[in-house]
C-alpha cells in the first residue's frame, strides 16, 4: 500500500502523536533489482569467480547458498536457541570446493555477496518520502531488520542507496542473536527506551513487521510487497520465462528491477484487476520497453549527417506512439498507413495484389470490391463461375489485374499513391527533406515497409526505409539498399515456434494498443478517409482505459529512474522480460483477464466491416471432442485468441496450450494412444454393417473413436457399443466433421457438435452427461444427409469406477522385432 507523507497520523490507529518511526529494510526501504533475493545469489556467483560459463553453474551455486543458509540457521538453533547468523556462518557451510573456491575463505565470499548487494539494491521512492517526512517533522527514525548482515554493511547499503540518508538507530537481527519474531524489538524498545504508543513501524512482512511490534504495543503499517492477485501474476511469469527463454544468458532471477518497479506501481492503484491496472503492469512495461528500443535505434541512425524523420504507423502504432509522446522527445509523425493501402499504393508493379490477400481462404465478389475499391465485367463473371460465389483469396492475386484491366490497376494505384505521399507530407514532419524515414508498428511481417518500398519506387522517392517492430516474423523479412528492418522481440529472444504462437494470439495486443478510430481506407487532401470502427464503444472505451494505465506507466519510469532503478538499460534483459510479459498475457492469461477482454472482438479491416471473436470457448472445446489437444490448439481461426478460448474452459487447458506452443507438449503423453478396437454399426437404408474402429485413450483417461463416413456409402445412423465400451461413465460429446478430402482437409473442416435430438439410448441410462449402460448397451446416433464426400463422428466419453485406460505395446501395429531384409 503506498503511503501518502501528508497522512502520517492516519497510519496509527490511536490518536497519541508519534515520537518515533521504525523501518525494515529489504523489501521496504530497499528494493532490489532481481525477481527474488537469490539474484543475489547468482551475481555473488559471478563476482567470487566462478567459471559461469559451464551450464548449470549458476544455477548450482544459488541452490547450494540457499541449502547453507538453512544449515547455518539450524545450527546456530541447536546452540543458542534462534537461527540468527551471519553472513560468514552461511558461507562456512558453503560447498567452495564444488566451485573451485578453495583458496577463498567464507568472509571473501561474503564480501562477494555484500558487492552484489550493492550492485543490485535500490531505493524505494515512496518510502524514502515517507522516511523524509518523518525527520523533518522532529521524530526519531531508525531501522530494524532481520538479516545476516551486521549492522556496518547494513548502514553501508542504506547509504549507498541513498547518499545523505541518516538515522537514530539500526538494528541487525545477526548482531543481537534474535529476529524481530523473537524479541529483537524488546531491545530496541528498551535500549531506544520508545513508548510504544508513540512508535510506528512500517516493513512488509505480516509476521516480523506487523504482529511482532504490536505485541508490544507498537503502531505497525504493512507495506506490503505485492498483493495477492499480483503475487499470482508474478509466479505466472516466472512460469512463463522459463518455458519461452530457456537458453538465455542470465536466469529469471535478474530483470533489472522490473518486478520491484512493478510491485511499487501496483501498490500505488486504487483497483488491480481493471483495464487500467492491466495497461499500468502488464502492457505499460511491454510498451515502455520497446520504446527504448526504438529511441536508441532512432539515435544509432542519426549519424553520418543523416536526416532521420520517424513514422509511428496507425491503427496498431497509436500505443507506442504515446508512450513516445509522453516522454516529450524528438517530435515524430502519426501516420495513418495499413497493409491495405501500401498494397493498393503499388499494385501496378510486378508484385500486383499479392501482399493484399494471402492468408484469405474465402472471398466473395462484394468483399473482393469493398477492399480494393474497384469493379469489372470481368471479375462479376468470375465469381458468378465460381461454386456458391467464392474464391480462394491467394489464387485471386494473380488474376486480379487481368479481371480488372491494367488501366484500372493504373488508375487505382496511381491514386492511392497520390494521397498517400500527400498524406506522409502532412502527418511527418520532415519528410520532405529526410534521407531516411523510421516506420514503428507492432509489426510481424513487414508488409507494409515492403508496400512503400514498392510505391516509392514507382515515385521516385530516395530515402531509406526502416522498420523498427515490436514482433517480427524474422523468415519473412527483407531489406536491401539501405533499408533496414529490425525485431525487438525478435527469433534471438524467442524461439521461432514460440513466436508463431505469440502471433496466433496477437489480436488481443491489437486491440489493447489500437487507436479509437476506424481503419484508413484512402486519402483526400493528405487526410485520412477512415473505415467506420466496427468495434462497440464499450470495447473501445476499454482500450482506452489500457492506454491510459500503460502511459501512467511509462511517466512513473523517471521517478524510479532517478532512484537507480532502471529496468531497460540492458538491452537484453529488456526483450527477454518484455517478451514474458506479453506471452504470459496472451497465452496464460488470468480469470480477471478472461472476463475483461473475452468478450471482445477483433476487427479484420482491409476494407472489410467483419469482426470476429477474440475467445471463443465453445469452438475450443468442440476441437477437443474431435481432436487430441495438439490438433484441437491448431484449430482454425477464428477464434483470435485461441490461448485465451483454452483457458476459459480449465485453467490446465490453458497451460497445456502455452507448453504446446514453446515445443514442451509430449504428445505421447497428452495425444490421443490405441487402446483396444471395438465394433460400430453403421445403418443405411436397407442393412447394417460392423466394422472395426480403433478406441484410443487420450492424456486425460478419456476414450476417443474416430468413426470415418463417406456419403457413397449413405448411412443414415451409427450405433456405438457404449455396455462394451464402459458401464459407467461421461459422454463428453459428439461432433461431426465434414470435408470433400477430409483425410487431408480436417483440420480445415468446421466441427459440429450432433445436436442431442439426434442421439438415442437403447440400454442405457442417460442422467444428463452422466450414464449408465448394460452389456449390450448401443448409443444410436441419427445422421442428416451429408453435404460433403467424406466425414467423421468422433465421439469423447470418460469412463467411471474402472481403472484407468491402458496403452499397451500388444496394441500398437509395429509391436513385432525389426527385421532387415535379407539380401
Amino acid at each position: 500500500m503506498f503511503i501518502e507523507p501528508n497522512r502520517m497520523a492516519q497510519t496509527t490507529t490511536d490518536p497519541t502523536p508519534l515520537e518515533c518511526v521504525s523501518f525494515d529494510v529489504f523489501d521496504t526501504m530497499l528494493l532490489r533489482r532481481c525477481t527474488t533475493p537469490s539474484g543475489v545469489f547468482e551475481v555473488a556467483c559471478r563476482l567470487a569467480g566462478c567459471d559461469t560459463t559451464r551450464p548449470g553453474l549458476v544455477e548450482s551455486f544459488t541452490q547450494h547458498r540457499s541449502l547453507a543458509e538453512a544449515k547455518a540457521r539450524k545450527a546456530a538453533f541447536k546452540v543458542t536457541g534462534s537461527g540468527e547468523v551471519a553472513i560468514e556462518k552461511i558461507y562456512a557451510q558453503f560447498p567452495r570446493h564444488l566451485f573451485g573456491l578453495d583458496e577463498l575463505s567464507p568472509e571473501d565470499l561474503g564480501e562477494a555477496e555484500f558487492q552484489a548487494e550493492l550492485v543490485l539494491c535500490v531505493i524505494n521512492p515512496d518510502i524514502l518520502s515517507f522516511y523524509r517526512s518523518a525527520r523533518d517533522a522532529g521524530m526519531r527514525t531508525g531501522f530494524v531488520s532481520d538479516t545476516y548482515w551486521n549492522s556496518k554493511r547494513l548502514g553501508r547499503l542504506l547509504t549507498a542507496a541513498a547518499p545523505g540518508i541518516t538515522w537514530d538507530f539500526l538494528y541487525a537481527s545477526c548482531d543481537h542473536g534474535s529476529s524481530k519474531s523473537e524479541s529483537l524489538f524488546r531491545k530496541v524498545v528498551v535500549g531506544e527506551k520508545l513508548k510504544g504508543r508513540r512508535t510506528l513501524h512500517v516493513g512488509d512482512n505480516p509476521a516480523a513487521d506487523v504482529e511482532a511490534p504490536k505485541r508490544l504495543g507498537i503502531e505497525a503499517h504493512h507495506h506490503r510487497q505485492a498483493s495477492i492477485y499480483f503475487t499470482g501474476l508474478l509466479q505466472r511469469e516466472a512460469s512463463t520465462f522459463a518455458l519461452i527463454s530457456p537458453s538465455v544468458a542470465h536466469g529469471q532471477r535478474i530483470d533489472g528491477g522490473l518486478r520491484s518497479l512493478r510491485r511499487c506501481v501496483a501498490n500505488r492503484l486504487a483497483t488491480e484487476a481493471d483495464a487500467f491496472a492491466l495497461g499500468a503492469t502488464v502492457l505499460g512495461p511491454v510498451m515502455a520497453a520497446f520504446d527504448r528500443f526504438v529511441s536508441e535505434e532512432i539515435e544509432k541512425l542519426s549519424t553520418d549527417g543523416r536526416k532521420v524523420a520517424v513514422a509511428f504507423l496507425a491503427r496498431d502504432g497509436f500505443l507506442p506512439h504515446c508512450i513516445w509522446t509522453a516522454s516529450n522527445r524528438q517530435q515524430v509523425g502519426y501516420a495513418e498507413i495499413n497493409r491495405r493501402a501500401a498494397a493498393l499504393a503499388a499494385a501496378d508493379d510486378a508484385t500486383g495484389f499479392k501482399p493484399l490477400l494471402p492468408g484469405i481462404e474465402k472471398i466473395d465478389h462484394a468483399g473482393v470490391v469493398e477492399m480494393i475499391g474497384a469493379d469489372s465485367p470481368d471479375l462479376r463473371s468470375f465469381f458468378a463461375r465460381q461454386p456458391g460465389g467464392i474464391a480462394d483469396g491467394e489464387a485471386l492475386c494473380s488474376k486480379l489485374p487481368a479481371l480488372l484491366g491494367k488501366e484500372t490497376v493504373r488508375k487505382l494505384a496511381r491514386s492511392m499513391r497520390t494521397g498517400l505521399f500527400e498524406h506522409m507530407r502532412e502527418a511527418i514532419p520532415d519528410f520532405g527533406v529526410c534521407t531516411d524515414l523510421v516506420l514503428v508498428d507492432l509489426g510481424y511481417s513487414g508488409s507494409v515497409q515492403k508496400g512503400l518500398r514498392r510505391a516509392m519506387k514507382a515515385a521516385g522517392l530516395p530515402m531509406r526505409l526502416h522498420g523498427l517492430y515490436l514482433l517480427t516474423k524474422d523468415d519473412s523479412l527483407e531489406a536491401d539498399n539501405g533499408d533496414t528492418i529490425q525485431g525487438f522481440i525478435d527469433d534471438l529472444t524467442v524461439s521461432p515456434q514460440t513466436k508463431l504462437t505469440l502471433l496466433s494470439n496477437i489480436a488481443v495486443l491489437e486491440q489493447l494498443c489500437a487507436a479509437s478510430d476506424g481503419s484508413v481506407r484512402s486519402y483526400q487532401n493528405g487526410k485520412p478517409v477512415r473505415e467506420p470502427d466496427v468495434r462497440d464503444a464499450a470495447q473501445i472505451e476499454l482500450s482506452r482505459q489500457a492506454q491510459a494505465g500503460a502511459i501512467h506507466f511509462a511517466e512513473q519510469l523517471g521517478e524510479f529512474a532517478s532512484a537507480g532503478l532502471d529496468p531497460f538499460a540492458d538491452a537484453n534483459l529488456r526483450a527477454a522480460w518484455a517478451a514474458t510479459l506479453l506471452a504470459r498475457l496472451l497465452l496464460m492469461p488470468t480469470d480477471d483477464e478472461l472476463l475483461l477482454l473475452g468478450e471482445a472482438r477483433h476487427d479484420v479491416n482491409l476494407g472489410t466491416k467483419m469482426v470476429v471473436p477474440l475467445a471463443d470457448s465453445t469452438k475450443a472445446a468442440d476441437w477437443m471432442v474431435a481432436w487430441t489437444f495438439s490438433e484441437a490448439a491448431g484449430m482454425p481461426a477464428p477464434p483470435m485468441w485461441p490461448a485465451g478460448s483454452f483457458t476459459a474452459i480449465s485453467p490446465i487447458d490453458g497451460f497445456s496450450y502455452i507448453l504446446r506452443g514453446c515445443g514442451l507438449l509430449p504428445r505421447e503423453i497428452h495425444d490421443d494412444i490405441p487402446c483396444g478396437r471395438t465394433d460400430v454399426t453403421l445403418v443405411d437404408k436397407t442393412a447394417a454393417h460392423l466394422v472395426k474402429i480403433t478406441c484410443r485413450r487420450t492424456g486425460n483417461n478419456d476414450l476417443r473413436l474416430h468413426i470415418p463416413l463417406s456419403r457413397q456409402q449413405g448411412i443414415e445412423a451409427v450405433a456405438i457399443p457404449l455396455g462394451q465400451i464402459a458401464s459407467r461413465g461421461l459422454l463428453r460429446g459428439i461432433t461431426i466433421q465434414q470435408h470433400d478430402k477430409l483425410l487431408l482437409g480436417h483440420m480445415n473442416a468446421e466441427v459440429e457438435r450432433v445436436a442431442a435430438e439426434r442421439l438415442h439410448a437403447v440400454g442405457i441410462r442417460f442422467e444428463d452427461d452422466l450414464f449408465v449402460a448394460e452389456p449390450d448397451g448401443k448409443l444410436i446416433v441419427t445422421l442428416p444427409p451429408l453435404e460433403a464426400q467424406y466425414a467423421i463422428i468422433s465421439v469423447l466419453l470418460s469412463p467411471l469406477g474402472v481403472g484407468r485406460p491402458m496403452s499397451l505395446t500388444e496394441d500398437n501395429p509395429d509391436r513385432s522385432a525389426l527385421t532387415l531384409p535379407s539380401l
